[in-house]
Order: structure tokens, then sequence, then C-alpha cells
């Protein structure tokens, strides 16, 4: 019988709960990470690709993960500092895939940040933060699975659009790495704040030749908005997706969720 491979992504809002109905309320608390575990144990992940994940330091320290890791035995696992946090004062977030494979390669990138600026209704001042990936080289059962982990901007934030020509060479840049050669069956799952916009649209490149596609399509993966940021895309020709859903919990982002076996 082909291994089944469990994949779950989630923007985890810093590891709160999320307060408002609508998109862009920023009304969160805090709860226990333990319930953040306890809706990813009934998903049981192979592979748990987060962004947004609170930490403690720049270097990626994380308690959160520590405990993901262990109560939900995911021994493999790599943090990458992103940004300070926007919803908890003295905290960092940012990027991290937990595994049940081990990790053989393992590296990080950043994409330019055009360092926009808006003012909110109630005053703040918002700064575009920095966004990027994680790429990681699994070993399953002997074989090779590249998985990226990303987190794209929110040009929407800042009253503009993503397909903006002045952005061209930041959404290129993403492609270029997405779209790298080596041939090994590869998972992407992202937050790719594609507001306004069909994936397909917004990166036709990643779907050209069948190259990739959408494991999981949904009406929606935002509280109050009927859109899909979060993505999980596959090699249809390397991986063959059987089943694909989202679910919501506490974040302002659902979980989706997908089962992937490799092509013999």
């Amino acid at each position: 019988m082909a291994t089944e491979i469990r994949t779950v992504f989630e923007n985890i809002s810093g590891g709160l709960v999320m307060l408002g109905k609508e998109h862009g309320d920023m009304s969160f608390r805090r709860i226990a990470a333990s319930d953040y575990i306890a809706h990813f144990r009934e998903y049981k992940p192979d592979i748990l690709a987060l962004c947004e994940v609170r930490m403690e330091q720049k270097d990626g320290t994380s308690a959160m993960v520590e405990l993901l890791a262990e109560e939900l035995a995911l021994p493999y696992y790599r943090c990458c500092y992103q940004s300070p946090s926007h919803l908890e004062s003295g905290t960092y977030q940012g990027l991290v895939v937990l595994s049940k494979y081990t990790i053989e390669q393992y590296f990080t990138f950043s994409l330019p940040n055009p360092r926009l600026r808006v003012t909110k209704p109630n005053g703040s001042q918002w700064i575009l933060f920095d966004k990027g990936a994680q790429r990681l080289t699994l070993n399953v059962q002997g074989r090779r699975l590249t998985v990226f982990n990303l987190h794209y901007f929110p040009f929407h934030h800042f009253h503009r659009r993503m397909n903006e020509v002045e952005f061209a060479g930041i959404r290129r840049e993403l492609v270029d790495i997405l779209l790298s050669r080596d041939h090994t069956p590869t998972i992407i799952t992202g937050d790719f704040n594609n507001k306004g916009l069909p994936l397909q649209a917004a990166f036709p490149e990643l779907f050209q030749q069948d190259r990739f596609q959408q494991a999981v399509e949904v009406e929606t993966t935002v509280v109050g908005l009927h859109e899909q940021f979060d993505h999980i895309l596959y090699t249809p020709a390397l991986l063959e997706a059987r089943r694909g859903w989202a679910a919501p919990n506490y974040s302002d982002h659902y979980a989706v969720i997908a089962n992937f076996t490799f092509r013999d």
C-alpha cells in the first residue's frame, strides 16, 4: 500500500485566537498552545507547515514549536524568523516546518521588501514586514520530497495590489525559486495573500505546463472573506493528491489539509 503523506498548512496568527468577524480586525486574545495542538492532533499531520508562528528570539527559539514537536510526534523541524510580531509586543513571528521525516537539506530566502507604509483607521502606523520562504528536502522512507513553506506580502493591507508593475520583480524572484529544476516531488505550502486574484492569475507560471496543481480548492480560508489566501500546491507528475480540505480553528486563517502519495 502506498504511503500517504498528510500535509497541513496554517497561518496561526502568533498562536492567538481571533475575536473579530471581519478580515483585518486585529482583535485577538492569548490562548494556550495546547488548544492549537488539540486541533492539529485531529488532522494527524506528517508534515505541519505554519506561518506567523510565535517566537521568543530572532534566532527562531519558540516554546510553542518545541511543544508542537513533542505533542504531535513531529521531531524534525526548522524555524525561520521573519519579523517582530504585529499582534503581541515583545515577541517575534516567522515560519516553521515540522516533520515526521528527517530533514536532509534546508535553506531560507527573503524577498525584496518595498517597505510600504500605511496609517490605519486607529492612527497606528504599519510598515510592511519582511517575507520569504523555507525550502526543505525530506527523506520519506528513502525517497526525497521537497517542501517550500512561504508567506507572501499582504499588499492589500497597504491599499495596493500584488499584480502592480512595481512589484513584478518581487513576484518573479519568488517564481524563479519555486520553479527550481531539481525534478523532485515538491509540495508548496503558503499564505500567498492573493486578495482579489485567483492564485492561477497571480502566479500563472506555477501552473503552466501542469507544473503545479492545487491540492485544496475551497470557497475561503480567511475569516470574513470569500477568498482563498492559503494554498497547498504539488507536482502532479510526481505526486498524487488523495484528498484536500480546509478547517477553521482559532486563527483568522483556516488550516488547509491534503494527503499525498508518490507516483511510481
